[in-house]
This record gives C-alpha cells, structure tokens and sequence, in this order.
C-alpha cells in the first residue's frame, strides 16, 4: 500500500507521494530507511533555504538517495 508523508519544514511543506507503508492496528507504518530518506530531504530543503509546498514521488528521491546519504555525514562528525 501507499500513502503521502507530509513534513513541514522551515519555509514550507513537503508532500512526498506514493510512499510504502504497512497498516499496523491504529497506526501507519513507513520503514525505517524510507522515513530518513524523506527527513533526509526535509533538511536538504531547510539547509538550502527552500521555501513553498514541495510535492516529490518518493520513487524519484529513492532514485536519487538513500539512508546513508543522510547518516553518514552525522556518523563522521
């Protein structure tokens, strides 16, 4: 299944769509690494200086990131 993650930021929103979940009880799921993929770009944006509604497929950030792209900087401090 899917669903839309939206993430405010400092400036704007971001919408990323037709991200994978699973449906657990009462919650929704994303996993681990899809959701530091998108709080990974949550912050490019901030950092960058983004402002406005973002709306990006999740598929193209997965094409262009992944988690480690977002960790490793912070395991190398």
């Amino acid at each position: 299944m899917l669903t839309t993650e939206v993430v405010s930021f400092e400036g704007g929103i971001l919408n990323v769509v037709d991200v994978p979940f699973r449906k657990c009880e009462c919650d929704t799921i994303i996993a681990l690494g899809d959701g530091v993929i998108v709080d990974g770009y949550k912050g490019l944006l901030e950092k960058n200086g983004i402002i406005g509604a973002i709306t990006v497929s999740f598929d193209k950030l997965k094409e262009r990131f992944g988690p480690m792209d977002f960790i490793r900087p912070h395991l190398q401090s």
